[in-house]
This record gives C-alpha cells, structure tokens and sequence, in this order.
C-alpha cells in the first residue's frame, strides 16, 4: 500500500488533470458555440448551409450584402434553420454554471432584452397603445437590443396614435415636425401635438409650449400661445414629460408672467 503522503499526492494530481480536461473541453465547446460574426453567444441560433451556427440577425444581415460563408468564403445559399439544440446547450450550461465570463453576461443581457420585446410586441398586438408607444421609443432610439430605425420608429408611433394613446399621437406628431421615418409637415404635426395635449399629454403641452416660444419649427414666436400650453403642463393628466422639461415650462412662466 503506498504511503499515505504519496496516495494523497497522486489523488491531487489526478483531479488536476480532470479539472485541466474539463476546461479544455468546456473551451473547446465554448469555441463552437460562438457565432463567427459578432463573437458572441447567440440567443437566436441558426445553422447555414455551411454547416455553422450564428446569431440568426448577424448572419441575415450578412447574407443580405453578399452570398458567401463568412467561415469559408465560398459561395452558399440563403437558407437558415433554427438551432435548437445549440440554443438548448448554451441555455443548460450557462444554468450548470459551466460557461461564464463576459460573454455570457452579455448573452444573458441580450436574452433579457429580447424577452422584454417579445413580451412588449405581444401586448402591443393585443392593442395596447402604450406598448407600440414603447416599441416606437426602443427603434427611435435603439435600446433593448434594437436597431435604431426611425420608419419602424414611425410606424410603431402611428399604430399607437389609432389605438388612442396620447402619448403616441405626441411622438408621431414630433416625427412630422422633425422628419423622422416621415416627410416634414409642420401642419400635420400641429395637429397631431395640439389633439394629444387635449388628451392631456404633458409631453404635448411642453413641446407646444416651446414651439410658440422660441417660434421654431415652423410655430411664429406668440407668448401668449406659449403661456397657454405651459401652463397645461402642470395640470395635464397624462405625466409622459421628464422633470427637467416640467421644470424648464414653470421657470418659463416665472419669468414671463401674464401682463
């Protein structure tokens, strides 16, 4: 029987090679599972006619520019499936703690934003304004994982507009005002602004406010106007205004009172 020094020396040694072998094969795996385009872990997986796997937007994207495997560089076609058992593995190992480090805090981050905008686009399709307001926000400014886009921007905007909200009659009505995602139309966009602060859009009231008194985009500088839509800022019932514009509307009134 071995000394029991040399036996507890030799246990040690062994499961130093296993914990080498099992980080080899965890970085080895790990390797496989990056997409060859962004380097990153992919949340929407899918296989191409190459035989690899990669983010399914990163690869359409690429496809779109030209024909040719990003891997290879030989020709290939269009044709994308879905890769559910990657998408499953790199689930299970980041839950096993098996995979960590940054890229997978950035893969958790990105699943985390693409849930919150499937959750956003299911109640947006069931008709509420409010979440096609928020999509509109996520492609104007490019958050939760979205290219910024300001036609889907647009568009998100409209649909909130129809289903009511006022928010989003105000920020279709500043798309006309600035031509985002829409020809300018300074008309349309009085419109849209003054029936959004009717509907008691705090927002709406501050950028009327302001249009009148700096006489900009379009609006002849009229203070009175300016007092008017400021002063609805306060008592208006839908608070979609940030603080410092709230606070910019009062200082305003402040220093031009009412003769």
């Amino acid at each position: 029987m071995p000394p029991k020094r040399g036996r507890e020396a030799a246990e040690a040694e062994d499961e130093t090679v296993q914990l080498r072998r099992h980080k080899s094969a965890t970085e080895e795996a790990f390797a496989e599972l990056v997409c060859p385009i962004t380097f990153s872990l992919p949340v929407d997986p899918v296989m191409a006619e190459d035989g690899n796997v990669y983010e399914r937007s990163a690869i359409v994207d690429w496809l779109e520019k030209q024909h040719k495997s990003p891997v290879t560089n030989l020709k290939m076609g269009t044709r994308l499936l879905p890769a559910l058992r990657v998408k499953n593995m790199i689930r299970a190992m980041v839950s096993s703690g098996a995979l960590t480090g940054d890229k997978v805090d950035a893969w958790k981050l990105k699943l985390e934003e693409e849930e919150e905008v499937a959750e956003m686009l299911r109640e947006a399709e069931a008709g509420d304004g409010a979440a096609m307001c928020n999509l509109g926000h996520w492609y104007k400014l490019g958050q939760e994982g979205l290219a910024k886009d300001d036609a889907k921007a647009f568009e998100w905007y409209k649909k909130s507009h129809e289903a009511g909200d006022a928010t989003g009659t105000c920020c279709l009505g500043t798309c006309y005002l600035v031509g985002k995602g829409v020809p300018k139309c300074p008309m349309r966009a009085n419109t849209l602004m003054c029936q959004a602060a009717e509907r008691g859009s705090k927002r709406a009231c501050y950028h009327l406010g302001r249009a009148y008194a700096k006489g900009i985009w379009g609006f002849p500088k009229d203070e009175t106007m300016a007092r008017r839509y400021y002063s609805m800022v306060a008592i208006a019932s839908l608070d979609d205004c940030i603080d410092a514009n709230k606070e910019g509307a009062a200082t305003w009134l402040r220093e031009h009172p009412a003769a």
